[in-house]
């Protein structure tokens, strides 16, 4: 089969003979309709492939839909020839095939498009990172990129009252409204701008993933108020917090991971029950298709990004790829 490999930094190799992977018990082999980039973690260890330990250890290509080739032994949750998404794949979705756990396949409804579906691996992420939202509560989402938009659209799914949604883009800000934003906030991403954010939330969601946007949640929240770590801190793995000022809110957080199978498999089955619900906008947050020879293509355009450079630094870029949410790749 052809499949794209992660072999070192901003090197991507297309091999046209790859062994179609074999599942083992409780696996699945999923014929890879699209794969969608993930403009976090993808893009972060084709740039740091090498230079930060855990940039070579992820799944290069996870956001992925498709049709069950084959099943493992004791596999019952899902069936050959079903169309799903994948949360997370244990080998690449940049092929024609990848193989999953069970336990990360969820059913994508038949109305769904493929090239929408593999954004669905999202929402788990989203239903879990949003668990902590309650009915009425004003919730702040820093950085509106395809995760943040997905977390908007859980916070309000969940009975947010007020939703803020902060980004440095102009067209990134259009889609927030579009997508159910009561308020959006413009700024320049620097700690000064965030600051000036609308404080009082009860929860407020750092999307981006870097020292200033974790820190400027901690003020945008009210008294015991929840930060989330949504976004993924890649690139400044090591965050500097004011322990003080969390001491004196009396604070709450929790991160989007989900360290266990019962929290992966609670998000999943709220996942799938979200599937097919038109409030989750995906034709929104599709802007781009390519097929897998243009991954190269796919990952240039991704890269004109502000977020894959230390915070505080210096960068070509001043925010994110233009016009730009999710790019799907289709084998």
């Amino acid at each position: 089969m052809r499949r794209y490999e992660l072999v070192g930094r901003r090197d991507i190799r297309l091999v046209t003979d790859a062994p179609v992977p074999v599942p083992g018990p409780l696996e699945v082999l999923v014929r890879v309709r699209a794969c969608t980039v993930c403009n976090r973690s993808d893009l972060a260890y084709y740039h740091y492939y090498g230079e930060r330990e855990h940039c070579s250890q992820g799944c290069f290509g996870h956001e992925v839909a498709g049709v069950v080739e084959a099943t493992g032994p004791g596999v019952t949750r899902v069936r050959t020839g079903q169309r799903v998404f994948v949360r997370t794949p244990l080998t690449t979705g940049y092929a024609e095939f990848a193989l999953a756990r069970e336990i990360a396949v969820g059913a994508l409804p038949d109305e769904i498009p493929f090239e929408q579906g593999a954004i669905l691996q999202l929402l788990p992420l989203a239903v879990h990172a949003t668990r902590g939202v309650r009915l009425g509560d004003r919730v702040v989402v820093v950085g509106q990129g395809p995760v943040g938009l997905m977390a908007l659209r859980m916070a309000a799914l969940r009975g947010a009252s007020h939703i803020t949604a902060v980004d440095l883009d102009d067209w990134r800000l259009e889609r927030s409204a579009l997508l159910g934003a009561d308020t959006v906030r413009r700024v320049d991403g620097t700690a000064a701008a965030l600051r000036e954010v609308a404080a009082g939330a009860d929860v407020a969601i750092d999307a981006v993933g870097t020292p200033t946007t974790l820190n400027a949640c901690v003020g945008l929240v009210r008294q015991n108020g929840l930060v989330v770590m949504l976004g993924t801190h890649h690139v400044d793995t090591h965050v500097t917090l004011d322990l003080v000022a969390w001491e004196r809110k009396g604070l709450r957080v929790h991160s989007s991971a989900e360290p266990l199978d019962t929290a992966r498999a609670e998000a999943l089955d709220t996942a799938e029950r979200l599937a097919g619900a038109k409030e989750l906008y995906l034709p929104q947050l599709l802007t781009h298709t390519r097929p897998l020879e243009e991954l190269p293509r796919a990952m240039e355009q991704l890269s004109a990004s502000r977020v894959l450079y230390p915070d505080g630094g210096r960068a070509p870029y001043d925010g994110p790829p233009s016009r730009t949410l999710k790019v799907a790749i289709l084998p």
